[in-house]
């Protein structure tokens, strides 16, 4: 069983379906089963959790859901960092996978990615004793004054948007959750919060990967994006209309539930009389089941014992 993380706010609803095209081209790439969990907030509705469990279970996969309320401790220390504003907290998020799911390895992607492979290579990558495999971050020139600045070196510097974790081997060391914190309270000014963190408590005794895993798309020469995950950092997201990658989004787009909703905007975009009465079949909705989350410090320390929370899990139908 391959398990797999997302995290994300979903304010505007959009973001839902953006993680809804991951899952659809790591389904459509990948027949190992394979395990979702997804890490959110108050702001994903149950019409989208509907809709990520009918993509996630028609392919005979299952799926978890984990509202998260961020730990008291992390909380304050955040007040003090001005770019969490820019990334949200969401971001930080997969930080706290090693309390949150209780499984000795997952893989952790960005929202802004396509899979575009079979995810089981990733998997299969040994870890022995390092505590993730990452990818070198391709635009890390750029700021390396920044990260210099802080004490990260930018030629190891990685990417936090594809990372392979062992969680079993970041629970072996019981002040993981405390170095973060004294990460974030020495250097309260860090512009990429949680990578910056991944970075300063991991980056030590971490796997380099092949690029093809984590591939930037503005670096993929002649935007050939065969037999990568492809990563749509910064502002050339894959979703918007003139994005090399939009394409590719689209034909992954039409393997969701979101297709239908597009499609349906677009009609009634088109039709400029009100729309006549139509009958509708009834469906039968089924009851998602959630992990509610409160994290708390002593809740965290527990894990020094190396008790991880289990969670509830969704089987597929």
């Amino acid at each position: 069983m391959i398990d797999i993380a997302l995290a994300f706010q979903d304010k505007d609803g959009k973001y839902a379906e953006h993680a809804g095209v991951v899952l659809a081209s790591i389904f459509h790439h990948t027949s190992s089963p394979i395990h979702i969990h997804i890490l959110h907030d108050v702001s994903l509705s149950e019409t989208n959790k509907r809709r990520l469990n009918a993509l996630t279970t028609k392919h005979n996969h299952i799926l978890s859901f984990y509202s998260i309320t961020m730990p008291d401790d992390l909380t304050q220390v955040l007040a003090n960092v001005n770019s969490i504003n820019v990334w949200t907290q969401a971001c930080m998020y997969r930080l706290l996978l090693p309390a949150l799911i209780p499984v000795d390895k997952i893989i952790y992607l960005d929202c802004d990615v396509l899979v575009n492979m079979d995810i089981t290579e990733l998997w299969q990558v040994e870890l022995n004793d390092k505590y993730l495999a990452a990818i070198w971050d391709q635009g890390i020139r750029e700021v390396a004054h920044i990260v210099s600045a802080k004490g990260l070196n930018p030629d190891l510097y990685f990417n936090s948007g594809v990372i392979l974790f062992s969680l079993h081997n970041i629970r072996q060391n019981t002040n993981w959750y405390e170095e973060m914190l004294t990460f974030l309270r020495t250097f309260p000014d860090v512009t990429m919060p949680d990578q910056d963190v991944l970075n300063a408590v991991f980056g030590g005794n971490y796997l380099p990967l092949d690029i093809r895993f984590n591939s930037f798309n503005t670096n993929i020469p002649d935007h050939d994006f065969t037999n990568k995950i492809i990563h749509f950092a910064g502002d050339d997201k894959c979703w918007n209309k003139d994005s090399a990658g939009s394409s590719l989004y689209q034909q992954f787009l039409k393997l969701t539930p979101w297709r239908i909703t597009r499609a349906k905007i677009r009609r009634r975009k088109r039709k400029s009389s009100p729309l006549k009465p139509h009958l509708t079949r009834k469906r039968n909705k089924q009851k998602i089941k959630i992990v509610q989350l409160n994290l708390t410090p002593i809740l965290l320390a527990d894990l020094k014992q190396i008790r991880p929370i289990r969670p509830i899990r969704k089987s597929p139908i």
